[in-house]
């Protein structure tokens, strides 16, 4: 079965709530530390089935300022092909913030359209923070929105962008922009996601998600519609559950879980990058390659990974009892697939991806 390609996305676009994954990528142990798709059309098909509302591809936690153009429409083009596989409709985010010009950051996200990415994370240019005052943050991200061909999520991180703070006034103009469709808060700071979503209309759809889940209930409570998490990485099933329950009104059972994934997510925090991959790696028992960061990011110490097993026992059992439970998000919901992972029943959902990224 071919999956289709779009090279036209709508712009304006709502961006669903729910529960979204930052995924990794991952490298082969060679001295060019190639991609390794094998294992990450393994981990989409993981998310995927998991029942995330999505992934974000070229994020700060897929290591995107190492990689390529051309890599980073590899990453895209299996994201989108295997989602599609399983019968995932969950939106492709791609990160396209990394750019440091109106031009580039417009160029890259003509080129994750082209691959089939549906919506842009974007953050602010930030080599300059000095010059980046909120009116030229304000015409950055309203140029990239007139002409990019998908929708704009602003992406704030300060700790990634020279500690520059769009501020809720400079949130609030944006996203009366019709193509800056939502925001992701990894500033964590509940009180914003509050504000801004006290709005009840900015003239069209604009989508406010936290940028962890460890506040997932209080981003929930104010107003807030999800969360790009990663460490839905490891264990999506748990937070979708989470999310499901509060959502659904079941509030005590929700905050039961909530507690569980905060600490968590703390005790993979603390590992920065190379713990976060580490936990990928642990918990869902791929080859010990995964864990690798593209150099000059240096090994995961001892220290890290006995931390991360002994803090994340806990949850990562309680996921694979959910696994094997049965247990979907609703971001697979009625689309749930039936072909355990085959095409058609005809060929192996993995060799039919190679297969085609080899083909580009």
């Amino acid at each position: 079965m071919t999956v289709p390609i779009s090279t036209t996305a709508a712009r304006g676009k709502a961006l669903p709530g729910g529960i979204y994954c930052p995924s990794i990528s991952f490298f082969k142990p060679t001295a060019a530390q190639e991609l390794d798709l094998d294992t990450y059309t393994k981990h989409m098909e993981f998310l995927a089935k998991a029942g995330v509302h999505g992934v974000v591809v070229l994020g700060s936690t897929a290591e995107a300022v190492a990689l390529t153009r051309d890599e980073r429409k590899q990453l895209i083009r299996v994201s989108k092909e295997t989602f599609a596989a399983i019968g995932n409709p969950g939106a492709i985010i791609a990160g396209t913030g990394s750019a440091q010009s109106t031009q580039e950051a417009i160029e890259l996200s003509a080129e994750a359209a082209s691959a089939g990415a549906e919506f842009a994370l974007i953050l602010p240019p930030s080599y300059y923070p000095g010059a980046m005052t909120p009116a030229a943050i304000q015409e950055f991200f309203e140029d990239v929105a007139d002409a990019s061909p998908i929708p704009v999520i602003i992406y704030s991180y300060p700790a990634v962008s020279s500690g520059i703070v769009m501020d809720t006034d400079l949130v609030r103009r944006l996203a009366k922009h019709p193509n800056i469709v939502g925001i992701k808060h990894t500033d964590h700071e509940v009180g914003r996601i509050a504000r801004e979503a006290s709005i009840k209309s900015y003239g069209s759809p604009f989508t406010i998600v936290g940028g962890a889940s460890d506040y997932l209930l209080g981003a929930l409570a104010v107003g807030g519609k999800g969360a790009i998490t990663g460490m839905a990485n490891v264990t999506p099933r748990v937070i979708a559950k989470a999310y499901e329950l509060y959502e659904a009104g079941q509030h005590a059972e929700a905050v039961e879980l909530a507690g569980l994934i905060s600490r968590s997510e703390w005790a993979l925090g603390k590992g920065g990058i190379l713990g976060t991959k580490y936990g990928i790696q642990w918990s869902n028992s791929y080859p010990s390659s995964a864990a690798l960061a593209r150099k000059p990011l240096p090994l995961v110490p001892e220290s890290t990974k006995q931390n991360i097993e002994q803090e994340l026992a806990e949850i990562v059992a309680l996921e694979h009892q959910l696994e094997k439970d049965g247990y979907v998000g609703l971001g697979l919901g009625a689309h749930k697939a039936t072909t355990n992972g085959k095409l058609n029943g005809k060929a192996d959902l993995l060799d039919t991806i190679k297969q085609k990224v080899a083909a580009l």
